[in-house]
């Protein structure tokens, strides 16, 4: 039988997702007490649509939704089993070297605060161990997948995979990088629907609503509390928010917003109207910082070192190639702010981006394709696009979150997996065919 949940692919394809992705940004801005302090202009948008549009049309001429499973794609649950024992090493081995690299060797500390420690990890480069542990780390996320693709039923199993997929998020917690944070738990979300583990319902949503709105609050009382450490009062640490948060660059609150919230008695009602504030800037300050960006950029054009920054690093490492990776990232005209996913690809292909945009639609379709047919170890891979098509409206996750390094784990995975199952056919000396499997 066959494992892939048809039904599941069919229902959240990159079309629909894409789609829905842009709905919600449109529903946050417009619902939100926000006013625009910087007008991205008529060209950004233009380009902005431009490049959906090239990515709808890849999409579209490649997916094909009424095809049957293929009979060749079956279930072969002993390889995967020690291709999951050999995941959960390798994922523990690069969680051991990031912890060695950033604890031991670059000095940052739990007790820091996220700037410290960022402005620790910047001084001192990363040592042999933090390469390797960017290598490998990315793997954690396949072992749940593959756990509950084969169903062995540990318990103990289920829990190792469950806290293996979630080390990547340490990185995040000690940065203080919550689209990261962010990005795992969405991740683990796809899996458990597709697995139909969560099953929606109204009072789930309820609860999981519930829960957003705790760590919100928590959140947001927290940043209260490290921004009063210098402002002294809490009031004047609301209104330093209210007032100098990144993203008021472009986005700000209305007057009566800002004067509200800082008037409001009860705290957690004002902690709820700030969080409330903070997130609807976060999530939608990106469109109008690409417009920032486009309107001011002035640089030459990096075709792919900026958003696939990873391959040219070892490019220059592997091959001795120079490319000036410092001066590539420093290139954006601001930093440490969101600039939708087609600020780096605006940075590195200008207006050759819809035609870049159209080749990933086409790709996005193809793994479509091949989930459908009951291609399962593409499936992961497929996920990761979700999330990618998802957020292109806020946040580029290739370039964010380690995401060419998850990709690229995702395309081993499935490329190793067809090597270690398939059937090698050699001959000998006489002409006869022998076939052997390195997995069975």
């Amino acid at each position: 039988m066959n494992p892939v949940n048809r039904v599941f692919i069919k229902k959240f394809n990159p079309l629909k997702v894409t789609f829905f992705g842009m709905l919600l940004w449109v529903f946050i801005f417009f619902f939100s007490s926000i006013k625009v302090k910087h007008q991205p202009g008529v060209l950004p948008v233009i380009f902005i649509l431009a490049n959906y549009f090239f990515f709808f049309v890849g999409l579209i001429s490649i997916i094909k939704k009424n095809t049957i499973i293929n009979e060749k794609y079956v279930l072969k649950k002993r390889a995967l089993k020690k291709i999951l024992v050999f995941l959960i090493i390798i994922s523990l081995i690069g969680f051991s070297f990031r912890i060695l690299d950033k604890f031991f060797i670059r000095d940052i500390t739990i007790g820091n605060t996220s700037i410290d420690n960022r402005n620790l990890l910047t001084e001192n480069k990363s040592s042999i161990f933090g390469v390797i542990a960017a290598v490998l780390t990315p793997f954690s996320f396949l072992p749940l997948y593959i756990y509950y693709t084969i169903k062995p039923k540990r318990f103990f199993l289920a829990l190792l995979c469950i806290i293996i997929f979630f080390l990547p998020a340490f990185d995040s917690i000690i940065l203080g990088s919550r689209s990261g944070l962010f990005m795992v738990v969405f991740f683990f979300i796809i899996n458990m629907l597709y697995f139909k583990i969560l099953k929606i319902t109204p009072f789930r949503l309820l609860f999981f609503f519930g829960i957003i709105y705790f760590l919100g609050i928590y959140t947001t009382k927290m940043f209260i509390e490290r921004t009063q450490e210098y402002m002294v009062t809490e009031k004047r640490a609301t209104k330093h928010i209210l007032s100098n948060a990144v993203y008021n660059f472009t986005l700000e609150p209305k007057e009566y917003t800002r004067t509200d919230i800082i008037e409001t008695k009860n705290e957690t009602l004002r902690l709820t109207r700030l969080s409330l504030l903070n997130a609807s800037q976060y999530y939608t300050h990106g469109v109008f910082e690409f417009g920032y960006l486009y309107n001011n950029y002035e640089g030459k054009h990096h075709y792919g070192g900026f958003t696939f920054n990873v391959i040219a690093k070892f490019s220059n490492i592997i091959l001795g190639t120079n490319i000036d990776l410092a001066k590539i990232q420093d290139s954006p005209v601001r930093t440490g702010v969101y600039t939708t996913f087609f600020g780096p690809i605006y940075l590195d292909f200008g207006w050759f981006a819809p035609i870049f945009m159209l080749f990933f639609g086409m790709l996005q379709g193809l793994i479509f394709n091949k989930t459908l047919l009951g291609d399962y170890k593409y499936v992961p891979l497929l996920f990761y696009m979700l999330i990618i098509d998802f957020f292109m409206p806020v946040i580029n996750f290739i370039t964010s979150s380690q995401g060419v390094y998850i990709i690229v784990s995702m395309i081993v995975f499935a490329k190793l997996y067809k090597l270690l199952t398939a059937k090698l056919i050699f001959k000998d000396i006489n002409g006869n065919k022998r076939f052997y499997k390195i997995l069975k």
